[in-house]
């Protein structure tokens, strides 16, 4: 009996805490409706915005998306090899299709919180243990992290005054070199850090902080060759996730690369935070924010930021069903 209460127990916590992200969703879309009638910003304008942009435009963005999905899929199926004892892991095309499908998800769920478990999911039809997919899924978010640290400080240093474009063009390559030969150095520092902080008690950002401290020793106990090939992919797809997103907001709103560079790593912290799904909403009142700044009109400004969201959207949309094209697995043959 009391197993059986435990049971009901736990799949009410579960049914509440996905309610609970439901209604996040609805509020973030809510804010989003307010920001955008709040701002003064027109409809047709905003319409008219998204009409403009080229044909060739979509399918660039398609492909950027579907390089950055592969990309995802390929860090995964690295790092399921790299922990199995016989070397198991999915084929390219089943760990694409696993990605997309958590992408997918991911526009009205937390994308962090809902992609381990449909990976999990999905490796399961193939043998692979739950708890291997859910772990290595958390630990290609673990480099995601640091290279999304890495990236802040590059931005810091475009804003630091320097001697020229030679050095402003040097200093980023050999950071990000230094970072993909060193990674293992990096990744120790990190964890002694959120270790110093996990001990300050038992606050949410000491608990945080635990949890990932654990995914950052178990990065350090990948061999050397897997830390770095993760590593450098991981900041390829950085670069193709930055390009895409201030390549075609420029093109939108005709505002300088630079400082929009330099804000991405802030808007890409907010959209992975696992409370808002591709973080709605706040990514937005950043993306007005950043563009109101550089002397747009804070009504143009919104309406830029909305039009980066749903061209982004449909491109991504535009390749999923041949990323998908591996959902099912092959059947098997009658013994």
């Amino acid at each position: 009996m009391m197993r059986g209460a435990n049971i009901i127990e736990g799949a009410e916590t579960k049914q509440s805490r996905v309610w609970m992200v439901l209604l996040i969703t609805a509020a973030a879309a809510l804010g989003l409706i307010a920001l955008f009638l709040g701002s003064g910003a027109s409809f047709a304008d905003f319409i008219a915005l998204c009409v403009r942009i080229p044909l060739w435009t979509y399918v660039a963005i398609a492909f950027a998306q579907a390089a950055i999905v592969i990309l995802a899929a390929v860090r995964w199926r690295m790092l399921l090899k790299a922990v199995s004892p016989q070397g198991q892991t999915l084929s390219l095309r089943h760990a694409t299709a696993a990605t997309t499908l958590a992408a997918i998800a991911g526009q009205i769920l937390p994308i962090q919180l809902c992609t381990p478990i449909i990976r999990a999911w999905f490796a399961s039809r193939f043998d692979i243990p739950i708890m291997r997919s859910l772990g290595t899924s958390a630990l290609e978010q673990t480099f995601q992290l640091l290279v999304l640290v890495s990236a802040a400080v590059l931005s810091f240093l475009f804003l630091v005054p320097t001697v020229g474009w030679v050095f402003d063009a040097i200093v980023p390559i050999l950071v990000l070199a230094a970072m993909v030969v060193f990674v293992r150095f990096a990744i120790q520092l990190a964890s002694k850090l959120l270790a110093s902080i996990a001990d300050q008690g038992a606050s949410l950002l000491a608990r945080t902080a635990t949890r990932l401290r654990l995914g950052f020793e178990r990065a350090a106990q990948l061999p050397d060759r897997i830390l770095t090939s993760v590593t450098a992919l991981s900041l390829l797809g950085y670069a193709f996730l930055a390009a895409l997103n201030v390549l075609l907001l420029n093109a939108i709103t005709g505002v300088d690369i630079l400082p929009l560079l330099i804000a991405y790593p802030l808007v890409l912290f907010l959209m992975s935070l696992p409370v808002f799904p591709g973080g709605l909403g706040v990514v937005e009142v950043t993306w007005a924010g950043v563009l109101a700044r550089e002397g747009l009109p804070f009504d143009q400004a919104v309406e830029a930021a909305l039009a980066l969201r749903v061209t982004s959207t449909l491109g991504f949309f535009l390749i999923a069903p041949l990323l998908l094209a591996g959902l099912y697995p092959p059947k098997r043959s009658a013994p």
